[in-house]
This record gives C-alpha cells, sequence and structure tokens, in this order.
C-alpha cells in the first residue's frame, strides 16, 4: 500500500496515487472531517487522464495512522507538506472541502509557494465559530466514549441526506463508521494555538475559487467573508445543494473545476 512517513512524527499518511498522466502540475484532493480519499473518487476518475490526482487520508481518517495526540490544523498542513516532499511535488492545485478547505488556507498562508490554484469547497476557517454542534460532540466524547460521539455526529450529519440521496448516504456513513475517532480523544483537543484565518487570508495571492451550497447555511457566511478578503478568489454558491458539492451534484462540480484548473494553465 502507498505510504509515506511524516518525518520527525513517525506516523505514516496513506494516499493513492490516482492518475495515468503523471505530467503537469498534480491535484491534490483534501478530504472532509470524519471522511476520506473516498469522498473523492468520483472526481479523481474524472481528472486522472489530464493530472496527477493525488488523494491522501489525514491522520486519524481512512487507512492513514491515528497517533495519540497531533490534531491541530498545523499538524495537518505539515503532513501535506511531507507527502508532497516525499512524492517530489513542488507545486500543487489545491482542492479542499470543508476541513480539507481549512487545511488549504493554512497551506496556503504557511506555504503559499507550494499552491498553483487553491479551491475551497464548503470550507471552514480557523478561527470562525461553527456554532455548539462541534463543542457538543467534544463534551459527548470525553463523558460517554467515542462511540457516542460517532452515533450523534453521523446523526448530525447525514440528516441532510434522503431519498434519492441513499447511495451517497451510504458512502459517507461508511467512512463516518470506519474513521479511527482518535481526533476527539486527542488531550490537547481545545488546547491548540488559536488561528484566526479572517485576519490573514488577505495575504494570499494564488488563484482561489470558492463553492458552497446554498442550502449549507453555516458554510455561506464563511465563503462570503473569505471572499471579500482574498483579492484573487471568485464565489459560486450553488442553488439547493448542501454541504458535500463533489457527491451531490459532481456533473457540475467536475465540470467548473475543469474550467477554473484550464483557465491557470
Amino acid at each position: 500500500m502507498p505510504y509515506i512517513t511524516v518525518p520527525e512524527q513517525s506516523h505514516r499518511l496513506y494516499y493513492r496515487d490516482y492518475s495515468s498522466n503523471k505530467s503537469g502540475v498534480p491535484l491534490v484532493l483534501l478530504h472532509g472531517f470524519t471522511l476520506d480519499s473516498r469522498m473523492w473518487f468520483e472526481t479523481a476518475e474524472f481528472f486522472k487522464d489530464d493530472y496527477r490526482v493525488i488523494l491522501p487520508d489525514a491522520r486519524g481518517h481512512g487507512k492513514s495512522d491515528a497517533p495519540e495526540t497531533g490534531y491541530s490544523r498545523s499538524h495537518r498542513v505539515e503532513d501535506v507538506v511531507a507527502l508532497m516532499d516525499a512524492l517530489k511535488i513542488d507545486k500543487a492545485h489545491i482542492v479542499g472541502l470543508s476541513m480539507g478547505g481549512t487545511t488549504a488556507i493554512g497551506l496556503a498562508l504557511e506555504h503559499q509557494d507550494r499552491l498553483a490554484t487553491m479551491t475551497l469547497v464548503s470550507t471552514g476557517a480557523a478561527g470562525y465559530k461553527l456554532g455548539g454542534k462541534i463543542s457538543m460532540i467534544d463534551r459527548l466524547a470525553r463523558k460517554s466514549g467515542v462511540e457516542a460521539a460517532r452515533k450523534k455526529w453521523m446523526q448530525i450529519s447525514l440528516g441532510w441526506y434522503g431519498e434519492g440521496q441513499e447511495a451517497l448516504r451510504e458512502s459517507l456513513e461508511t467512512q463516518m463508521r470506519e474513521h479511527s475517532g482518535a481526533i476527539w480523544l486527542d488531550p490537547m483537543r481545545g488546547k491548540y494555538p488559536q488561528e484566526t484565518d479572517l485576519e490573514h487570508v488577505h495575504r494570499i495571492a494564488v488563484p482561489t475559487m470558492i463553492l458552497v451550497g446554498e442550502r449549507d447555511r453555516v458554510f455561506v457566511p464563511i465563503a462570503e467573508a473569505l471572499h471579500k478578503r482574498i483579492a484573487s478568489s471568485s464565489l459560486t454558491i450553488y442553488k439547493d445543494v448542501g454541504h458535500m458539492l463533489n457527491l451531490e451534484t459532481p456533473t457540475r462540480f467536475n465540470e467548473t473545476l475543469k474550467v477554473f484548473l484550464n483557465e491557470q494553465r
């Protein structure tokens, strides 16, 4: 299996090198919280003939190792840089959804020279409060354990998907059930240095595309705030779509991303 070991950390990161085209600027797709690289399979299939598509599993997710601690945004950024270094990727198109978008922002702030473009999908932002649901799940994990937290998290996250979306729901549910849950048990959870992206994203100069679903009401204000502060960005709000744009409306998402990437060639 394809793994790299993160220097000085000793944990392994799993990744999929999902492409038939090894030339050009690679495309790195970063998944959401409690999900893994499987959420990007359809997108990877669409782009594999034109790009070297890299799908990493974040630490504690998918097939990557789940260390006891080290689950801050800075740790995720460090892991992506280590992966790019190991694969000899100097620069990449970075696409991140939700947690993956927050990681992408961290990459752009700390290692802007490694990004050819950045695409933020239903993204969070460090320092932007998402309401009480996240802290509620954290408290539940400390009080009642990982499985209780997982059950509640799945109830909240999968409630979007009903009739006609059974396959999408089943895929997300499988990934969530197989998630290690280690992040909830991290003794440093809630104690890492606080970052405030909105105070710093004006420094981002790489071409940036921001996508968000109209029904994803918690994340629309984040998308708008980021667009206002990143001069090199565009913003598209998908009507009647929720959080998982690449899975809810894959054809439109893939075509939109293709146009954006082609414009940067």
